[in-house]
């Protein structure tokens, strides 16, 4: 990694010293006007005519106020006119120069010599601001006075956020236009790209969003689209002249400024709050919803009852004040987040994501509200834009990493495979059946798992139990079943399903097997609940298989006593596993067993993933039936291409509801192996059958 970042600053050093050097810029000689520029309010009607007699009543207009063209004006309809009068000097002589004067967000039109040059924006009734275009205005050798005195009159519209640079200069042509096209390039044009790169970020975060159903914090994606959809809509103003082919005529400036200036800010500021509280985890309760989106629409409805562009500007402070009102909401849950030492690596992460468009906000608010330099860009913009970089720049990694990690994974699974023997004879040394597991290859591993899975048909007090086990892989199987018992009551039972096939996966089994039976007697002598059984099973088997990449689905039940009317209560939770079947003897129907109220998600052993193991219960009388399979069973396909699927299971318990467990299990796989006809098994199947019987009849097994 270091050699990398090394490589690229060697690069980026060469190719800074590379394009500063190819060539040398002439230097051209500039005549500073900008302290000989006069001002003098007229109506809007008043043209040249009225200006030139009144030259002696101009007053001279101070760099201070440059900054702010509006403050000049004592009734918001009149304009100003700037004059600007300079003897040509001798460089400029018998050549065709300009005048640059920054940028004039408003509008504006320059005579020089009361010949008409150049005009920019549109002045009212249907005004149209030049926007941040560098404004520049070319003379030709027969329009000046090569020895005599040139008058420069420039008719401006302020508007709301009028300025014109400190620094106004005639110079000759080449220096006049590079000037102007570099300050247009970083106030206006470099800003379309900006946008056009927020959309496509946008679009990738909503795919994001679309395709990560199963995420749960899916939200952040979400909120990260809007941000940067947003944020273009802000960003509209700064590159409307740019584009202004694509503006309706009606389309007035001051509802421009509305709704993409105002609008895009605090529906940008809106979800970026709504960002960090969803990076950060936090569930946001309906009352602070309602807040903050009282904060986000009231500011925004009442900038739309302003009238003049003069009463917007005056309305800019309030987009800081109601952007700190939202950020008091999520900051302290950030500051929360830093102290707790277990969140504390990601939301260092979101602060220095965030720092440059804070940094940018800092000094837009001294540089723009204070009115140190109001010429200056838009920190904030650049600044919003290398935060968007920073979180694209971190999905990427992201995705980089997760490759990288699966490619470890595999590298890592390849060499366990060669020592997963070792491995498994630490947690199976308690299992006396097993103590020369993994020793003598394939035959001995298929032993031990045939000799530590129980019985598979087994009566019990009011059940009777039958179980088909068929291994894909000479006898080794990825299926893994179990029940626990004493004095003839039957207290729970399991299925469930290791990954994979062959001898790792069976080799998983009798790992899973240990640490499954140990939980259920811990929490069912502790009385824990099913979910959060399988939760500690999930801990335990994620700790103790290492860097194996196998995961687990399955069921796990717990049985009650029998009550006087001989009726059980179940209770049971679902790791991924198909849903287990239910026939009802009553209504002569089978239903399938999920949670309703609840979402159940995750499998076991998978680290990082977030679970859900929500309980199931349900009361189960004489002659109910539950039947719980693995899904080798359901997915097998025939030679048509059919799968055996849970219709025909419901069908045939359906039919033969009435016989023995064993029976009903026997019918079930006939049907199975007809099906399939001369098709090989693609997985491992494994069937439960659960029958009630009556509790009173039992007698136990000798």
């Amino acid at each position: 990694m270091k050699k990398h970042f090394l490589a690229a600053f060697v690069i980026l050093i060469f190719s800074v010293l590379f394009f500063s050097s190819c060539g040398n810029k002439p230097k051209y000689f500039r005549y500073d006007v900008s302290n000989y520029v006069s001002y003098i309010e007229a109506s809007s009607d008043k043209g040249p005519g009225y200006v030139l007699p009144r030259i002696g009543e101009f007053k001279h207009l101070d760099k201070n106020n440059m900054r702010n063209l509006v403050n000049l004006i004592s009734d918001e309809n009149n304009l100003l006119w700037l004059k600007i009068q300079f003897i040509l000097p001798e460089e400029f002589k018998g050549k065709d120069i300009g005048l640059f004067i920054g940028y004039l967000r408003g509008a504006d039109l320059l005579f020089i010599n009361n010949i008409s040059i150049r005009q920019y924006g549109e002045f009212p009734p249907m005004e149209n601001s030049a926007g941040f275009t560098g404004q520049y205005f070319m003379f030709s050798q027969s329009q000046l006075n090569q020895n005599g005195l040139n008058t420069i009159l420039i008719k401006v519209w302020p508007d709301a956020f009028g300025s014109i640079s400190t620094k106004m200069f005639l110079g000759e042509r080449p220096d006049i236009y590079s000037t102007a096209e570099r300050m247009t390039f970083f106030n206006s044009k470099i800003t379309i790209s900006f946008a056009g790169i927020m959309v496509i970020i946008c679009f990738m975060y909503l795919f994001l969003y679309i395709v990560m159903k199963n995420y749960e914090n899916r939200n952040v994606y979400l909120y990260f689209a809007l941000i940067n959809f947003f944020t273009v809509f802000f960003l509209i103003p700064f590159f409307i002249s740019e584009i202004a082919w694509a503006k309706p005529i009606w389309f007035s400036y001051s509802l421009l400024i509305r709704l993409f200036f105002y609008g895009g800010a605090f529906t940008t500021i809106y979800f970026a709050n709504s960002f960090i509280l969803a990076f950060l985890r936090k569930k946001e309760h309906n009352s602070l919803f309602y807040i903050r989106l009282g904060i986000f629409v009231l500011p925004l409805i009442y900038s739309f009852t302003l009238k003049s562009t003069i009463q917007l500007s005056g309305f800019m402070p309030l987009i800081m004040i109601f952007g700190a009102l939202q950020f008091c909401f999520s900051i302290p849950f950030l500051v929360k987040s830093i102290i707790i030492k277990e969140t504390r690596k990601n939301s260092l992460y979101l602060l220095i994501g965030f720092a440059p468009v804070t940094t940018g906000v800092v000094l837009d608010f001294i540089l723009k509200i204070l009115n140190v330099n109001p010429n200056l860009p838009f920190f904030t913009i650049y600044g919003w834009q290398i935060t968007t970089f920073i979180f694209l720049g971190s999905l990427l990694l992201r995705f980089g990493a997760m490759y990288m990690h699966n490619t470890e994974l595999n590298t890592k699974l390849a060499e366990f495979t060669n020592h997963l023997e070792d491995v498994v004879a630490l947690r199976t040394k308690e299992l006396s059946e097993a103590n020369y597991v993994l020793s003598k290859g394939l035959e001995t591993v298929a032993h031990v798992q045939k000799n530590f899975l129980p019985p598979k048909n087994k009566s019990f007090r009011g059940w009777d139990l039958a179980i088909s086990y068929n291994a894909l892989d000479n006898n080794v199987s990825g299926d893994l079943y179990d029940y626990y018992f004493a004095d003839g009551v039957l207290d729970g039972m399991g299925i469930f399903d290791v990954s994979g096939h062959g001898i790792p996966a069976g080799l998983m089994t009798i790992l899973a097997k240990s640490i499954i039976s140990q939980h259920f007697i811990t929490g069912m002598n502790q009385d824990e609940s099913i979910s959060n059984v399988l939760k500690d099973i999930n801990k335990s088997y994620i700790k103790e298989k290492v860097d194996v990449e196998n995961y687990i689905t399955g069921l796990l039940f717990r049985f009650s006593e029998f009550n006087k009317k001989d009726i059980c209560s179940v209770e049971f939770a679902n790791a991924g596993h198909p849903y287990p079947l239910l026939y009802k003897s009553e209504e002569n129907e089978v239903i399938e067993l999920k949670q309703e109220d609840q979402k159940q998600y995750g499998i076991l052993g998978v680290e990082g993933l977030d679970v859900s193991f929500p309980p199931v219960s349900f009361r189960i009388a004489q002659d109910d039936i539950i039947i719980c399979y693995t899904d080798g069973l359901t997915d097998c396909v025939n030679s048509k291409g059919e799968d055996f699927s849970k219709e025909r299971i419901v069908k045939i318990i359906k039919e033969y509801h009435h016989e023995s467990a064993i029976m009903l299990m026997n019918r079930i796989m006939d049907k199975f192996n007809d099906f399939i006809g001369r098709e090989k098994y693609t997985d491992d199947i494994t069937l439960m059958v659960l029958k009630r019987t009556n509790s009173k009849d039992y007698i136990e097994e000798i």
